[in-house]
């Protein structure tokens, strides 16, 4: 089956795991056309040419146009989810090279695994004055607070957007 054949499944079909908005009514046929091009690596506003819409059509679709955007979203996880199956069952090959290099006393490699684990961090030095802590702590505190405070109004003019 083709990549092609792959997404139409994912669009238009109900497998027995999907989700019930996986359920959903199939895309109109412009926007199947639309979603089909971008799959395809098509830029924007090459797909907004081919398919007779202006490129603002095409970032309306992607960013306000749920039905669309669920389309869209449907396919980027089962790519990704394609993707994370294959790196799986390439685990035991990266292993075994990596054995292979430890084994023949490769630094380089043995730094790397060290890091990719976590087990080599470089943190900086903290400040060294109490004055400079509390100064930071202030700062982060006040960072935290102003990202609760954009995340409530988002999710408020999300809210005011639907209805609720």
């Amino acid at each position: 089956m083709g990549e092609q054949d792959e997404l139409v499944g994912v669009i238009d079909t109900k497998d027995a795991g999907e989700t019930e908005l996986a359920a959903e009514k199939p895309l109109p046929a412009q926007q199947q056309k639309a979603l089909e091009l971008l799959v395809m690596g098509r830029s924007v506003a090459e797909t907004a040419r081919e398919v007779g819409v202006g490129r603002t059509t095409m970032f309306r679709w992607l960013k306000s146009d749920a039905h669309f955007q669920a389309a869209y979203n449907r396919w980027q996880h089962e790519v990704q989810s394609s993707c994370h199956s294959r790196l799986l069952a390439l685990t035991d090959k990266a292993v075994d090279v990596i054995d292979m290099s430890l084994t023949t006393n490769d630094a380089r490699m043995a730094m790397q695994l060290l890091k990719g684990m976590g087990m080599i961090k470089e943190k900086p030095a903290g400040a060294t004055e109490s004055m400079e802590v509390l100064g930071q702590q202030i700062v982060d505190r006040q960072r935290r607070s102003n990202a609760m405070k954009r995340e409530a109004a988002e999710v408020a003019r999300e809210e005011a957007e639907l209805g609720f």
